[in-house]
Formats: C-alpha cells, sequence, structure tokens
C-alpha cells in the first residue's frame, strides 16, 4: 500500500467529499464503548484520527481516568491532519506496540487496501500480536458500482465474511472464538 494515495485529495475530493462527516465518529464511538468492555484502544487504518478522538474524551469521561487510546495510518497527510500525539505513522504489518497492549483492537476498511493476501495474514498477525482482548473488523463490503458513494478506486479486495473468517483463522490460537456480528467479525482471545 503505498501512503502518497491517501492524500489530502484522497480524503477531502477523489474518494470522500468530506472524511470529517462520512461517519458519524461520536455515535460510533458511543456504541463501541457501549457495546465493548475496554480501557485501552487501538484504530489500526485511523485515518485523520476522528474515531480515536471519539473514544478517547468518551472513554476517559466514563472511566474518569487518563485511558491508552491510539490510532495508527500509513498516511503523512492523515496523522498530520489529525494533529494529536496519539495518532501515529506507522504501517499495519509493524506495530510500533508491545504485545497485548490494548483490549480492543479495531479496523474499518483497511486490510482490503493490502496489496496481497500475504500483507493481509501479516497485517491480521500484528493485530492479533498487540489485541489482548478482542478485535472488531469491519471490512466486509460488496464490489459497489464506481457511481457509488462507496466505491474507492484504491481498494484491492472485497471478500466476503466467510473469506475475511478463513484468513482470521490462519491467525487464531485453538480456543479463540470467532463471531458474525453483523457486517462485523469479533474476536475474543482466551
Amino acid at each position: 500500500m503505498k501512503q502518497n494515495k491517501f492524500n489530502q485529495h484522497y480524503f477531502f475530493g477523489k474518494v470522500y467529499k468530506n472524511y470529517d462527516t462520512f461517519l458519524n465518529f461520536g455515535k460510533l464511538a458511543r456504541d463501541l464503548i457501549k457495546q465493548y468492555s475496554f480501557d485501552s484502544f487501538l484504530d489500526i487504518g485511523c485515518g485523520c484520527g476522528n474515531l480515536v478522538k471519539e473514544i478517547k474524551k468518551q472513554l476517559e469521561k466514563k472511566n474518569k481516568k487518563q485511558c491508552n487510546v491510539q490510532g495508527v495510518d500509513l498516511s503523512e497527510y492523515a496523522v498530520k491532519r489529525a494533529g494529536v500525539p496519539f495518532v501515529t505513522l506507522a504501517d499495519c504489518k509493524n506495530l510500533p506496540f508491545l504485545n497485548s497492549s490494548f483490549d480492543l483492537v479495531y479496523i474499518l476498511a483497511l486490510f482490503g487496501y493490502l496489496e496481497t493476501k500475504k500483507d493481509i495474514v501479516r497485517a491480521m498477525e500484528e493485530a492479533y500480536r498487540v489485541c489482548s482482548k478482542q478485535i472488531v473488523f469491519e471490512d466486509v463490503y460488496n464490489i459497489p458500482p464506481a457511481s457509488s458513494d462507496d466505491y474507492d478506486p484504491y481498494r484491492v479486495h472485497f471478500l466476503n465474511q466467510n473469506e475475511w473468517r478463513d484468513l482470521w483463522l490462519k491467525v487464531l490460537k485453538k480456543d479463540d472464538r470467532i463471531e458474525f456480528n453483523q457486517e462485523e467479525i469479533v474476536i475474543t482471545k482466551k
């Protein structure tokens, strides 16, 4: 995946008209905090950091303490635009964190951009390595028409849930649990 593709034109023009408003990041953060139990959170492929900023704000308000909330992205533009120390430049295949650093690891629409399935499995291994409890994976898409708002010319892989599950199963340990939750794949480590 080449980081120079994911520039200002990508986030505010070519693919997203306005990245800041394409999702309701506040609602997504509330839903994740309500649905999953975590004190530490990593968003792999966090873009401009909108979700991690919301998670940090809401989780720290709920817990009344500082929480380890981090985001990583390969785009220099996105990390610079995020403008916070907890969003850093990193490759999802080589994360700069210790093993089991985060209760919840979140991945939205990232692995489909990786060039090969070998790259995807490597990124899954890294997500698994830094996770202590759960991974929420949302990268299940149908191939949208080029005229659709959901079309992204940079996506390489469009896999269904079963195909993504089969890739995750190459990484998981025997007693781990993998479940479908609507469009999400949720992995619980044992």
